[in-house]
């Protein structure tokens, strides 16, 4: 009866027979409990271990491994049970060995791209860290960029491997795209122009996330740095989006970057004002640059520079030490009474567009 049975399998089971597939599914079975022991083993041990070191990489790289890791003895497992079964190369129109090698080959592309895929988020974690430590806040959006990028390369060779690997001609296909890329680039020389605006903010570091900057005749705070374009915020609250190719093209004045505040001005007095008068006027605006803890002291000019059409002109030249533009108008502000307060004090006046008319004759006439 037995035997009956076992010749009827063999006859429709495709010339397997029953010692191959009991080995089969005892295969299978091993590789799962071995599948089950191993991730048992692998988080209780070595998770367990991980945690008592004082660094984080070791963790991650732990769970990096651990997914993958199950998987590979999955894929192994069939790999060896499959063989087990001592399939025939052909059965009918169909390649078996092609199709048990493309299967086996894309199961453990799969596996390794995976694995890779993890150990980019592990250096990925690590770059996050490192770039949180540092002033510019432009590392933090260069982060995302280069993992995406990474992860696209990995991917990309990942495909061409499988490609290559399963017959298909690599070479051309790559000659095809270079054809096609270069149609592309040529269709998209404003995109490309842009990517490369991107990559010279970030490695050029003009500006960082916050700052005051002009560029190409837009002015405000910067918002965003994308991979594309640059947000603005102007001062009337109107957010504007500017080509990064532009910073390729024209400079970037960085207002937030200024060590101090310039002040430069002609201050115009009347041509009544007396020689003394005018020595005491220069003094005075030099002892309340001096005195005003707000100025830097380090360098300032203040000097009567020359006769103007209705003025007597003193050229004042001194900087603040505070860059905040309410700060500066606020010194600047205190700056302005003292002046006026001084010239009061000399009976010196501000100088405004006059003109004398003297008409020739006109005494004699009269």
């Amino acid at each position: 009866m037995l035997e009956d049975i076992k010749n009827m399998f063999d006859q429709y089971s495709l010339g397997i027979s029953t010692t191959d597939l009991i080995t089969f599914f005892l295969i299978i079975f091993f590789t799962l409990v071995l599948r089950k022991l191993t991730l048992y083993l692998f988080e209780k041990k070595l998770v367990e271990l991980a945690k008592k070191t004082r660094t984080e990489i070791d963790d991650l790289l732990v769970s990096a491994f651990k997914s993958p890791l199950g998987y590979l003895i999955i894929v192994c497992g069939i790999y060896l049970a499959v063989a087990s079964l001592n399939l025939p190369e052909q059965i009918g129109i169909f390649d078996i060995a092609w199709i048990l090698y493309s299967f086996f080959t894309l199961a453990f592309a799969f596996v390794a791209l995976l694995l890779l895929l993890n150990l980019i988020d592990v250096v990925a974690h690590y770059l996050y860290q490192v770039t949180m430590k540092t002033e510019t806040k432009l590392d933090e959006q260069l982060v995302p960029l280069v993992i995406k990028t990474l992860k696209v390369v990995v991917v990309t060779l990942t495909v061409l491997f499988l490609m290559q690997n399963l017959g298909w001609n690599v070479t051309s296909l790559l000659a095809g795209l270079g054809i096609g890329g270069l149609a592309l680039a040529l269709a998209a020389q404003d995109t490309v122009s842009n990517i490369f605006g991107s990559v010279t903010v970030f490695s050029d570091r003009s500006f960082h996330i916050g700052d005051w900057i002009r560029v190409d005749g837009v002015e405000g705070t910067v918002e965003d740095v994308g991979l594309r374009s640059t947000r603005i915020r102007r001062f009337d609250q109107a957010l504007v989006t500017v080509p990064n190719s532009r910073f390729i093209k024209s400079e970037i004045v960085n207002f937030t970057r200024m060590k101090k505040r310039r002040i430069k001005f002609n201050l115009g007095v009347s041509y009544k004002t007396s020689r003394k008068q005018m020595e005491e006027v220069v003094e005075g605006i030099n002892r309340i640059i001096k005195e005003d803890s707000g100025f830097d002291h380090n360098f300032h000019m203040v000097h009567f520079t020359g006769f103007g059409a209705y003025s007597l002109d003193i050229f004042i030249y001194c900087f603040t030490k505070t860059t905040v533009w309410d700060e500066f108008l606020a010194v600047r502000e205190r700056f302005n009474l003292q002046i006026m307060q001084l010239l009061e004090e000399l009976d010196v006046e501000i100088a405004y567009p006059s003109q004398t008319i003297f008409v020739e004759g006109a005494e004699e006439t009269k």
